[in-house]
């Protein structure tokens, strides 16, 4: 039977009677033809546009006025797309409020979407604009009730319906509002219930304040909180003026004594929970070295639990030697326990970041044999592995890889092997061979895997041989029921220039096991600015059909989107667009409103205070977070941020990448604790054994993020070049001129 036989099947099975089912051809569906590219186009061109697009264009180019004006035309008639206007009406609306205009937009925004309950309740932005509407809405009612007006009342409780999904703070303002007015009415049994209800979601002193004066009114006593009879005995009271004392005559080491006398002689009393972290507090604001030694050795008499706490706390800190110090002490007081694990890994991974190689592998080898299994044990056995490697013990280093490598772990899988690779070849150069091809096989686009068919091919890299170069793509999808809406939403946004709205789209339609189609729909993705679900594709097709693995592919995935705006930063600050392009797509996949966990915005990914940073120092005025996905504002500041780190970490394009991603300070901080890797600021190289940092970082995700980007840095040069022979230091001449 036909594959394509099975997938109707399967859809069959699962579709309910009578639901039609759509067969589409992406390629007939998505023609080549031109889309709207709001995010270069030139200004003489905009009179063409659309209505739909130029709304867009209004929002991108914060022409928040002109944006209001429109929304009501284009909200009306574009009914499939209701939702997401709405949504940028009320962005633009409140925006343009915030420049000093009156509500009178927000309000006309609001009341036309006021109609349409069903856009609260179903489509991807119906989340996103329930809490847009409730947040402007709860605005206008706020200023009605502070103008006393009683009309409010009826909106109020019209926007406690579950439709808006109010969160618990909202919910506790509007009650608190409504309970404003009850007063306003002189209802006060009313305004008690009502702010009662707002104390259930949220307390706060006006809530109380507004309570105690009802009470009042009704002749009770107000509320007055009982204080506690208090539990510290007068020995620990006498300790904590002491330790108060000691502050003020600057007595820190006398202060700290006292601490972890009451730690230790008072444990759970309140004195003790005040006090837990006060000996770290101090020695944190300590500056004399013997001082803080004095003070590390006062809070190694502390309970073991808490001494690893506060190690933990100085490992994260990246004071490795006092991280050292207390959680040896820590790993000796928690012998046996099951925080004895977290005690060794601390040791050994802060002995390992001092340089005290001999230290790391006596608390490594505790955990790879007594705590066997677990995943500190399984990182004690690769970064013991890169220890033996730099110690040139290589037997050793291959070894724990391969009882690593046994164990199947992905964190380690490719790591281990590339390192094995690299102990091999010094010991046993036929198996190194047979592990290095086995490797390119597994990961041919890796940093490693990508340097290893390198260095067998002289140093020339080239895309992979394949032997089936004329394959076959599916190109038909099968859609039923609101799947259906999601691909004409899709169609119509991304060909009108929507592109973070159509890609939201990209969620509703069903999941492709195709490998062929994967690839089909990533070329139509990138050919309508979706390059983020387009990388994944490529990538995901590519490990799922080794055929797959081809120049011609490939190069989807890698994008040469907004070429003008990087080469133009290039020239300024003297750094290879390559660079600033591979940086872009590891940061964000090139998707124009990536908003990260921590807040990065935009492009390149940066973070609020970076970025107000980042103005200042180019004479730029910006509006966060809007200003952050406009690529002709982001692509200029983080390509300043990359000169930056360039200039500070004397032009080493890695720890440069590195600095970028976990921030120049704790990076440099890393760096000067060992002499053999600071020595690498001033030794251009790209030696194996110059490399081992890039697995010894303390941040996984750096330690990724360096490869990740050197590794597209290959990749955009192969599709920039073609074949081309790599130069001893592969990354020398990517910054080849002072920046201006």
């Amino acid at each position: 039977m036909k594959k394509t036989s099975v997938l109707m099947l399967a859809l069959a099975a699962s579709v309910p009677v009578g639901a039609q089912v759509s067969k589409i051809s992406v390629l007939k569906d998505l023609p080549a033809k031109p889309v709207v590219d709001l995010y270069s186009l030139k200004s003489e061109k905009k009179t063409k546009l659309s209505p739909l697009s130029q709304l867009k264009d209004y929002e991108i180019r914060l022409k928040w006025s002109e944006c209001s004006k429109l929304a009501p035309k284009v909200f009306a008639t574009s009914k499939d797309l209701q939702g997401w206007v709405a949504l940028a009406w009320l962005h633009c609306a409140e925006q343009e409020n915030k420049k000093g205009s009156s509500t009178l937009s927000i309000q006309a925004a609001l009341n036309a979407i006021d109609g349409h309950e069903k856009l609260f309740a179903e489509g991807p932005w119906s989340s996103d604009l329930a809490q847009s509407y409730s947040s402007l809405r709860l605005k206008i009612l706020e200023a009605q009730v502070a103008k006393k007006d009683l009309k409010a009342v009826t909106a109020l409780e019209k926007i406690l319906a579950d439709r808006y999904q109010l969160s618990k703070d909202q919910k506790a303002l509007v009650y608190q509002l409504l309970g404003d007015l009850a007063l306003l009415k002189v209802n006060y049994p009313e305004a008690q219930f009502l702010f009662e209800q707002a104390q259930e979601y949220k307390d706060s002193a006006y809530l109380q304040e507004k309570l105690d004066f009802l009470k009042k009114a009704r002749g009770e006593t107000a509320t007055v909180l009982p204080i506690p009879a208090p539990l510290e005995t007068g020995e620990e009271i006498r300790i904590e003026e002491r330790i108060r004392q000691s502050m003020k005559q600057n007595e820190v080491t006398s202060a700290i004594q006292d601490a972890v006398i009451i730690l230790n002689q008072y444990p759970g009393s309140r004195s003790a929970r005040r006090l837990k972290d006060r000996p770290l507090e101090i020695y944190l604001q300590i500056s004399d070295a013997n001082a803080k030694s004095k003070a590390l050795n006062l809070m190694e008499e502390a309970d073991g639990s808490r001494i690893l706490e506060w190690a933990q706390n100085l490992h994260r800190r990246a004071d490795y030697a006092a991280a050292l110090k207390l959680s040896e002490e820590a790993s000796e007081k928690l012998s046996g326990s099951a925080q004895a694990t977290s005690a060794l890994w601390m040791a050994g991974r802060s002995a390992h970041f001092l340089g005290q190689y001999g230290e790391a592998l006596k608390y490594f080898n505790k955990l790879i044999v007594g705590h066997n299994g677990s995943d500190e044990a399984a990182e004690a056995l690769f970064r013991s592995s890169l220890i033996y490697y730099r110690q040139k013990d290589y037997s050793s280093s291959s070894a724990l890889l391969e009882r690593l490598l046994l164990q199947n772990r992905d964190r380690y899988d490719l790591n281990g092997r590339y390192w094995l690779v690299r102990a091999l070849q010094q010991t046993n150069p036929e198996r190194a061979k047979i592990e290095a091809a086995d490797l390119i096989n597994r990961y041919p686009f890796s940093y490693y895997g990508l340097r290893l068919r390198a260095e067998a091919q002289d140093m020339k890299l080239t895309w992979p041989e394949v032997k089936e170069k004329n394959i076959s793509l599916q190109s038909d999808i099968y859609l039923v029921g609101e799947q259906k809406k999601s691909w004409q939403r899709f169609k119509e946004l991304s060909a009108a220039g929507w592109l973070t709205e159509a890609q939201k789209e990209l969620s509703g339609l069903p999941p492709i096991k195709d490998a062929t189609l994967k690839m089909t729909m990533a070329q139509k993705f990138a050919d309508r600015g979706q390059f983020m679900p387009a990388i994944r594709f490529v990538n995901e097709a590519m490990e799922a059909d080794p055929h797959l693995r081809q120049e011609q592919f490939l190069k989807i995935g890698y994008p040469m989107i907004f070429k003008d705006l990087y080469n133009a930063e290039s020239e300024r600050y003297g750094v290879s667009s390559v660079v600033l392009r591979s940086l872009t797509r590891q940061e964000s996949g090139f998707n124009l409103r990536a908003v990260s966990t921590s807040n990065a915005l935009g492009l390149m990914q940066m973070i609020p205070p970076t970025a107000q940073e980042v103005s200042k120092k180019l004479g730029l005025k910006i509006e966060l977070p809007d200003d952050m996905f406009r690529p002709e504002v982001n692509i200029p500041m983080g390509s300043f941020y990359v000169s930056q780190m360039l200039d500070q970490f004397k032009d080493n394009i890695p720890f440069a990448l590195a600095a970028y991603n976990a921030g120049p300070t704790r990076v440099k901080i890393w760096i000067e604790l060992r002499p053999e890797v600071s020595a690498l600021l001033t030794k251009q190289s790209s030696e194996i054994a110059d490399e081992l940092w890039f697995d010894e970082l303390p941040w996984t995700e750096t330690s990724f993020y360096v490869k990740a980007i050197l590794r597209n840095i290959l990749l955009y040069r192969l599709v920039d070049e073609g074949p081309l022979t790599l130069k001893p230091v592969l990354w020398a001449d990517l910054r080849n001129k002072k920046a201006k």
